[in-house]
């Protein structure tokens, strides 16, 4: 008798922090008091896992794999080159190294006293994102597969299902955005992306389309199942179409939309919207972009009056005063007796937000959940003078550890602090 799936997730491409269950039986029904259901995990061609299951009153045995892959995806923040972060983009798309893998599970028997190995395979293709209890056991994730115009397909907590995701964002901006670029697995058509720019009056200013597999991206029918998560410019400093048709070219400018189509071209994605807004121009904007829980990337602004804290902190030392070993004793008016060492320094930020939407809002739970956050303060217009942390993508802590999210306000604004703390070493 062999070891058989009487039930698994279905095998394609869904979020790695949920329930995955795969519930395990022996095709010949009982099994002995000494008999093991044998499971192996593999991550590619890589093995991570081997364990032995002992069947439960039902003579079943039931895995969740999530326990073990959850820890091995990270969403990518890096350019596929290594160089440069995927906010600021090198091209029109980049791909991942560490936000998908295809993960193969693989059941055998141990009858007591040997091993019979791998009499049974489900493969599955997962993301660094996760999926509520609330949601039900292997909720569809098939909305963000890039099939038809009828699809979310952005990897973004933002939208409401209308076909339209919106965004803002001023001209010095920089971020990203996400999809899964595949036809191996889920069908996809996504071959080209499309770009167009329009005045306030919905006069068209710009356009561009690009086919993916030719500005950095892979071709969808690539087995490189890491690289499966693909990136374009989002916000418009980031945007790397042809420079004459750029937002940067045109004073005027009020939004654009980006989308996906197969070659036809046959849109393969809901609309994605960027509206101009300069936001409160006396301060410094920071940007905030987070993991979020679909394995891609958003962005919140707060462009409020933001404070830096700088904390250091260090244990001195007595130095005796003068030389006692030179043939005259003698010191100097400027020279000390207590001396520092071991200085450590902590930077803090409280960021501000004054003007939120209430989809902003929503959003600061995904925020505050994130394991992976990063910050923007200021832009390439900021005076920097010595500071070090200006116009730069740096890694973050949330401090802050509760906010009231609020759905029902008549103003629909809301003013937001939240907390940060700088996630290096500041060095003495």
């Amino acid at each position: 008798m062999a070891a058989q799936f009487d039930s698994a997730p279905s095998q394609t491409y869904m979020p790695a922090n949920q329930s995955l269950i795969y519930t395990i039986s022996d095709s010949g029904g009982a099994v002995s008091a000494s008999h093991r259901f044998i499971v192996r995990v593999f991550q590619g061609t890589n093995e991570m896992a081997k364990l032995y299951l002992t069947a439960n009153t039902n003579n079943k045995a039931h895995f969740d794999l999530s326990s073990i892959a959850k820890d091995l995806l990270t969403t990518d923040h890096l350019e596929a080159d290594g160089v440069g972060t995927l906010f600021e983009m090198g091209t029109v798309v980049e791909h991942s190294h560490l936000g998908t893998a295809k993960f193969s599970v693989k059941v055998g028997t141990f009858d007591g006293s040997s091993e019979t190995l791998d009499e049974a395979t489900k493969d599955i293709y997962l993301t660094n994102g996760s999926q509520q209890i609330r949601e039900g056991l292997h909720p569809d994730f098939s909305a963000y597969y890039p099939t038809a115009a009828t699809k979310k397909v952005w990897l973004t907590e933002r939208g409401d299902g209308t076909g339209t995701i919106s965004f803002n964002f001023a001209d010095n901006d920089e971020g990203c955005i996400a999809w899964l670029h595949d036809n191996t697995i889920i069908s996809g058509i996504d071959t080209k992306i499309f770009y167009q720019l329009y005045d306030a009056s919905d006069a068209v200013l710009g356009t561009d389309s690009k086919v993916i597999s030719s500005v950095g991206g892979n071709a969808l029918g690539a087995t490189d199942y890491t690289q499966k998560l693909h990136f374009t410019g989002l916000a418009p400093a980031s945007l790397r179409f042809t420079s004459t048709e750029l937002p940067n070219r045109f004073s005027n400018w009020s939004y654009y939309l980006l989308w996906l189509s197969s070659a036809t071209p046959t849109r393969a994605s809901f609309y994605v919207r960027v509206n101009k807004d300069c936001g409160v121009i006396k301060n410094q904007r920071v940007q905030v972009a987070y993991a979020n829980r679909l394995g891609g990337w958003d962005l919140l602004t707060f462009d409020g009056n933001a404070s830096k804290k700088v904390t250091a902190q260090n244990k001195p030392y007595y130095k005796a005063l003068g030389n006692y070993d030179a043939a005259t004793y003698t010191f100097d008016p400027s020279d000390r007796t207590s001396v520092p060492y071991q200085i450590t320094s902590e930077d803090k930020y409280t960021l501000r937000a004054q003007n939120f939407s209430i989809e902003d809002n929503f959003m600061l739970e995904g925020l505050m959940m994130s394991d992976n956050v990063y910050m923007r303060y200021g832009d390439s217009s900021s005076i920097v003078g010595g500071m070090t942390d200006r116009d730069k993508w740096l890694p973050v802590l949330v401090d802050t550890k509760s906010l009231v999210i609020r759905d029902k306000v008549e103003s629909r604004i809301f003013d937001v602090s939240l907390e940060v703390t700088l996630a290096q070493e500041s060095r003495c």
